[in-house]
């Protein structure tokens, strides 16, 4: 009886120190999953933490990660804001496809041209190579005119959309596509988390972080 109680107890004890263990949160470390940017910006909204992703939508691995992200997104907490910034990587097509996002942004139609212009690209193959192929596909696609299109697409307001946003990401320091800025502070994404879950978890102990220090309450 007193070897099957010490048995009792050893296997007890197992089970919690697993049940520990799943509960722990998983552990980040600077350097590795993320890092810290080059120029931190100061939030517009001290109570509000902004999640930042920097994409092309010439990356493959921008399009494999958009439902990831978007899942994540129709989740994120109340005091999350989330944005994007289209990053050309200093290529003339990423400036074509950067000017293509702000273009259907002010145009009211990115929620239906955004996964439209990602599918042309990667599913269709559909090359958007030229301002000509991107306004049939904003034709086809949300019945914009051509003369619409043009108007924007190469108007004053989309060109300072553009260079904002490439400013930004040189501000931060982002290399390459896609990442992700936390606060305005950290930095992550697929190639240091390890995978489009785990960057997901990462994003979201980085939030955490901004969180505690900045002081904010959930």
């Amino acid at each position: 009886m007193r070897h099957a109680f010490r048995g009792l107890i050893a296997v007890a004890l197992s089970l919690s120190a697993i049940a520990c263990s799943a509960a722990e949160p998983p552990k980040f470390e600077a350097g590795k999953q993320y890092k810290a940017v080059r120029t931190v910006q100061a939030p517009a909204d001290p109570k509000r933490i902004e999640v930042a992703e920097f994409f092309w939508y010439g990356c493959p691995h921008c399009y494999a990660f958009e439902p990831t992200l978007a899942d994540w997104e129709k989740n994120k907490p109340a005091d999350v804001a989330f944005v994007r910034y289209p990053n050309t990587l200093g290529h003339p097509l990423g400036l074509l496809h950067s000017k293509a996002y702000y273009t259907a942004e002010a145009l009211n139609v990115l929620p239906k041209m955004h996964t439209v212009l990602f599918d042309a690209l990667h599913r269709d193959n559909i090359p958007l190579g030229s301002e000509a192929q991107i306004a049939a596909l904003f034709q086809r696609a949300a019945g914009t005119t051509p003369e619409a299109f043009s108007g924007t697409f190469n108007g004053f307001v989309v060109d300072a959309q553009v260079r904002n946003a490439e400013n930004l990401a040189r501000a931060y320091g982002v290399t390459s596509t896609p990442t992700l800025v936390i606060g305005g502070k950290y930095m992550t994404g697929p190639a240091m988390a390890g995978g489009l879950d785990p960057t997901v978890q990462v994003v979201n102990f980085l939030i955490d972080k901004v969180r505690k220090e900045r002081g904010i309450k959930k």
